[in-house]
């Protein structure tokens, strides 16, 4: 796919307002950043005397409507990871046997896949809560989501590593690529323990409370 020769960015005016701007991608730097999961393909962009043009305003209501959007998809993102971390735990336990029998069989590992799904669940409930019947993503609620969403995944990756065991270290398993994926996506667009915190005094300072969801 050929890359595109203009891209829209996020500037910060002298002012400290943001504006969107259109620049040229010749002109900018592009640094991919490697860390945890390198596969995800995260870049840093950057560059000095770069020419911008189309300049808009981007006022604090807008913002916070993207950023609800983006820790929503996110949410969703740590949901998919973690389904796949369940079912590659799952797979492993139904086929990994000891002492005669499927380690499926046992009840320590049969509540910790238990554990997985309720976390998954509960997750996925959050997600879903912050979009309302318009189609509005709540930025408030999206936070709670995305809070809930990277608390689970950590939750799933925890009790599934404990299931796969020692081959779940290993490169020639397909675990580590969503358990890196899941430490990368809770980092983005604040992770679950900012999040909480931030959403926390925001609720005490505010002394109201979110409607609650329809169930």
């Amino acid at each position: 796919m050929a890359a595109a020769d203009r891209a829209v960015v996020l500037a910060t005016r002298p002012d400290g307002a943001l504006s969107a701007v259109v620049v040229d991608t010749g002109e900018v730097e592009v640094r991919p950043i490697g860390g945890v999961d390198p596969r995800l393909g995260l870049c840093a962009v950057g560059g000095r005397h770069v020419s911008a043009t189309g300049e808009t305003p981007v006022t604090p209501a807008a913002w916070d409507a993207a950023l609800a959007v983006g820790r929503v998809a996110l949410a969703h993102e740590l949901i998919g990871a973690s389904r796949t971390m369940l079912r590659l735990a799952r797979e492993h336990a139904l086929t990994r046997v000891q002492f005669g029998k499927p380690i499926a069989a046992f009840q320590a590992v049969r509540h910790r896949l238990a554990e997985c799904l309720v976390a998954i669940d509960s997750a996925e409930a959050a997600a879903g809560a912050a979009i309302g019947a318009d189609s509005e993503v709540s930025p408030l609620l999206a936070g709670m989501a995305k809070a809930v969403a990277g608390r689970n995944a950590r939750t799933v990756a925890r009790h599934c590593q404990q299931v796969l065991a020692g081959v779940g270290f290993t490169d020639e398993h397909d675990f580590h690529r969503y358990f890196r994926r899941v430490l990368t996506l809770d980092g983005l667009l604040g992770d679950a323990r900012t999040l909480t915190r931030a959403l926390g005094e925001e609720l005490l300072r505010e002394r109201r409370l979110p409607a609650a969801p329809p169930l």
